[in-house]
């Protein structure tokens, strides 16, 4: 029995960060699409692309799995305002808290039981997406898919502080 529960569990809990983690990419992309005229492209995972969908100007390429890891471009990101580039890193860690807000005050409606522990999981780790994109941070090399590189309350910091980064995504 405990070998059966810790199996569901993991998978439970694959099975929401992978979703969390699409829909904290697409927080960055939304504003992007309903503001200008760019392609976004989403990419989902490490190694090589297995695959991928496009809708109207939004590209979604998945990679080897790794549920937590995923990367939003811009064509022609240069071209993007302050206003547009704060909008872009505020969009990940905000759609994450709320989604995270949003579970934990829907599971008070709910009794104890499946979907219960997932809007636990749920809550507990947006949550922890939004703690760990919005602390102004340069992340550890030993950060698997984003070691090195800024967090985005680092960028944001930067940006509103008027303070170029040398530091790339």
């Amino acid at each position: 029995m405990f070998e059966a529960n810790f199996l569901v569990n993991l998978i439970l809990w694959l099975f929401v960060i992978q979703v969390a983690t699409i829909m904290h990419e697409l927080g960055y992309a939304l504003p992007i699409l309903a503001l200008t005229q760019e392609n976004v492209r989403v990419t989902l995972g490490r190694g090589s692309t297995k695959g991928g969908i496009t809708i109207r100007r939004l590209h979604v390429s998945f990679k080897g799995f790794a549920p937590t890891v995923g990367i939003v471009n811009v064509e022609g990101d240069a071209s993007l305002s302050k206003t547009l580039s704060l909008l872009l890193f505020l969009g990940g860690p905000l759609l994450s808290f709320m989604i995270g807000t949003a579970a934990f005050l829907f599971r008070s409606y709910v009794d104890a039981g499946w979907l219960y522990s997932i809007l636990s999981v749920t809550t507990l780790y947006n949550w922890y997406l939004f703690v760990v994109t919005a602390t102004p941070i340069v992340y550890p090399k030993w950060w698997i898919g984003y070691g090195g590189s800024p967090s985005d309350g680092y960028r944001i910091v930067r940006l509103i502080t008027g303070k170029k980064s040398s530091i790339q995504r």
